[in-house]
C-alpha cells in the first residue's frame, strides 16, 4: 500500500458517494443519541494524485447544514474517476458494534496482491454523541458483522494453500479482540487456469439456478453475496416496496424497462476472482463484471460493475 500522497496542487473532486439515507430508530438505546445520529448526512471528496486518478478520500458529515465530522483516508490503490463513480464509498446504516445505533464504514478499495480483499475504515457512534475511529477496522480483510452472535469476522488468503478466518468480539472502549482463528485449505496446488474454471462454474450455476426462480427471490441472492454488496444493492433500489428491496436487476440489466427474451449468456473468467457475464436479449445487451471472494468451499460475490449496456434497434 502506498504511504505517500501527492498533496501539492491536489485537486478536490466532489462526488455523491452514497450514505444519505435516513436512519431508523432502534430499541433499548438512548433516544437523544439516536436523534443526534439521525441528523447526519454524508458526502465524500476525492484527492487527485495525478492528472487522472484518485489517491485519497475525504468524508464529511453534515449536521444542521454545517460540517460536524470529517476524516481523510488513503485509498488502497489509485482509482480512476470512472471507476469511483460506479462504486459505493460510504456505508452509514450498519451497526458494527451492536449497540443499536448505526455506525459508519468508508470503503478504501480492494487489496489485490495475491488475493482480492475489500478494506474499510470504521467509525462507531459513541455515548458522547460523536464518531470515533476503530483503528483495528482498517486491518480487517473483507469484514462482516453478525448481529445474531454479535461478532465481526474477517477472512484472507494466508498462503498459497490456505485461507484464514478470524472472529472478533467487542470489548469495553470500542476495541476489537480476536477470539477465534480457523484455517481452511485454499485450492492446494490447483493451477490458475483451474481456479478460473472453478470461479466460472460458480457463476454459471448461480445464474442457472436463478433462471429457475423469480428475479426478486431475495433469499436466493443473499446466500451468495457479501453484506457490502447486499447494502449496495439495497441502496441502489429507488422504488417503494414492502419488506426487503434489492436492485437484483443489476445482475441482468441496467435501468429497467422491457429488454425482451434472453437469447444467450456468455460467461468468461478473466482471472480466479473476476468473471464477466454477457447477457444478450432480443433488443438489449448487457455485460457485468463480478468480483468473487472465497467463502469456504465456494465463493461469494463481493461486487458487480456494468461494463457495457446497449439497446439493439
Amino acid at each position: 500500500m502506498r504511504k505517500s500522497i501527492l498533496m501539492i496542487a491536489a485537486t478536490m473532486m466532489l462526488m455523491a458517494c452514497g450514505g444519505m439515507k435516513a436512519q431508523g430508530e432502534s430499541l433499548n438505546v438512548d433516544s437523544d443519541s439516536i436523534t443526534e445520529r439521525q441528523q447526519y448526512r454524508f458526502e465524500c471528496q476525492f484527492i487527485k494524485a495525478d492528472n487522472e486518478n484518485y489517491d485519497s478520500i475525504v468524508v464529511k458529515g453534515f449536521k444542521d447544514g454545517k460540517v460536524a465530522f470529517e476524516c481523510h483516508h488513503e485509498l488502497v490503490d489509485y482509482v480512476s474517476p470512472e471507476t469511483a463513480a460506479d462504486m459505493t464509498w460510504i456505508y452509514d446504516s450498519v451497526d458494527i458494534n451492536f449497540d443499536g445505533i448505526p455506525d459508519l464504514q468508508i470503503f478504501r478499495g480492494y487489496y489485490t496482491r495475491g488475493q482480492v480483499a475489500a478494506l474499510y475504515a470504521g467509525y462507531v457512534w459513541t455515548p458522547e454523541q460523536k464518531f470515533e475511529e476503530v483503528e483495528e477496522w482498517k486491518d480487517l480483510f473483507n469484514p462482516e458483522v453478525h448481529p445474531e452472535d454479535k461478532t465481526v469476522t474477517a477472512n484472507y488468503r494466508s498462503d498459497a494453500n490456505e485461507r484464514t478466518y478470524d472472529t472478533y468480539n467487542w470489548t469495553d472502549g470500542n476495541k476489537l479482540e480476536l477470539t477465534n482463528t480457523r484455517k481452511e485449505p485454499f485450492f492446494g496446488d490447483v493451477s490458475q487456469e483451474e481456479e478460473m474454471e472453478t470461479a466460472k462454474a460458480f457463476v454459471k450455476q448461480f445464474y442457472e439456478e436463478w433462471d429457475k426462480k423469480d428475479l426478486l427471490d431475495y433469499g436466493y441472492v443473499k446466500q451468495y453475496i457479501t453484506t457490502s454488496l447486499l447494502k449496495y444493492l439495497a441502496d441502489a433500489y429507488d422504488y417503494d416496496c414492502e419488506g426487503e428491496c434489492l436492485a437484483t436487476w443489476k445482475f441482468f440489466y441496467e435501468g429497467g424497462g422491457d429488454v425482451g427474451e434472453l437469447k444467450s449468456r456468455q460467461i468468461t473468467a478473466r482471472d480466479e476472482n473476476h468473471v464477466l457475464v454477457e447477457n444478450k436479449y432480443v433488443n438489449y445487451e448487457y455485460d457485468v463484471l463480478l468480483t468473487l471472494i472465497k467463502d469456504g468451499d465456494t465463493f461469494k460475490i463481493e461486487s458487480l460493475k456494468q461494463e457495457r449496456s446497449e439497446y439493439i434497434q
